[in-house]
């Protein structure tokens, strides 16, 4: 029998996302329920490139503000060319 413990759930899942960008690939609307809604800023952009050894990592990072005021990070992996919500 096994002891109770914690149990292991994944940090964070994968969630698709439909994004509209400029001519320079940066995120200026994401899908919504009800269509698309304009971004209004991109407080941070990052990206991160790692285990190249294994399978590779390239993605960029966006920390964005919708024109609702709220606030989402969303990533482009760079490696298969989709778009994904962060957490």
């Amino acid at each position: 029998m096994r002891a109770p413990g914690p149990s292991l759930r994944p940090v964070q899942r994968l969630r698709p996302l439909q994004v509209r960008t400029d001519p320079e690939g940066r995120p200026v609307a994401v899908r919504g329920r009800r269509g698309f809604v304009a971004i209004a800023g991109i407080r941070e952009s990052w990206r991160i490139d790692d285990e190249w050894w294994r399978r590779p990592i390239s993605r960029s990072y966006y920390a964005v503000v919708l024109e609702s005021g709220r606030m989402i990070v969303l990533y482009r992996d760079r490696t298969e060319g989709r778009w994904f919500l962060q957490g």
